[in-house]
Order: structure tokens, then sequence, then C-alpha cells
């Protein structure tokens, strides 16, 4: 239980940081400060029903592309919040296209400092003998 909140935490900030970064780094990026808790939570709750989802179909149709996936995701996240009030704004494809980018680097990191974090929890056997 504590693995799979420290896991949700992280996810949060790493979108929270994602949306901040490209809000600073792409020119179109635009996210208005009363909707920026909302937009971080359908992010993240996208991404966490998508991410199967884009896997599956990967995996069944196109198993070339499977890496891709968590990009398609984050594009597809990013989409869904810009429905949302005082959500996400953005202009062309490019700008589209790199905020997806920024926001899967970030989940991507917020998912691996989460698994070194799970796997420091229950110890590994390398940790038990004394070995890190």
């Amino acid at each position: 239980m504590k693995n799979l909140l420290i896991t949700c935490l992280l996810q949060i900030l790493a979108a929270s940081a994602a949306l901040l970064l490209s809000m600073w780094w792409v020119p179109g990026f635009r996210v208005q400060w009363p909707g920026f808790v909302a937009t971080v939570l359908v992010v993240v709750l996208a991404q966490a029903v998508m991410t199967p989802l884009t896997n599956w179909a990967a995996k069944r149709y196109a198993p070339a592309f499977l890496g891709g996936t968590g990009l398609a995701t984050a594009l597809l996240a990013l989409v869904i919040a810009s429905t949302i009030p005082a959500g996400v704004s953005n202009t062309g494809i490019g700008n589209w296209i790199l905020s997806a980018l920024i926001l899967w680097v970030a989940s991507a990191a917020g998912s691996a400092v989460a698994q070194v974090l799970a796997s420091r929890r229950r110890g590994t056997p390398g940790q038990a003998a004394g070995r890190a």
C-alpha cells in the first residue's frame, strides 16, 4: 500500500514538473493557474488508464511500436487535459509533440524513482548480503 501511495505521489510530482517545464520551454503551451491541480490530476489519471490500453494495442497489432506507447499516452493525456476548463492550451503540432515529450520523460523518471524506492523498501538479495 505504501508503494502504491509513493508511486502516485511521484507521478503527481512528475506531471507537475512536466507541465511547469512545458510552460517555460514550449512557446505556445499554457496552463492557467486555477486549473493547474485539475490538469495535473487529469494527466495522471489519463496516463494510468491509457498506458495498459496502448501497450495492449501495440503488442497485439503493432509490436514494433511498443516503445512509443508512452509518448502516445502522454500526448493523449495532454489532449484530454485540454478539454477541461482552465486546462492546457497549446498551439502548433510541434508544441504538442514537444510538451508530450517533456511529459513522457518526466513520467518515465517518476516511474524509475518509484521502482528504486520500492526495491529498497522490500530489499534485494544483493542488499541482504551486504552488497549494493
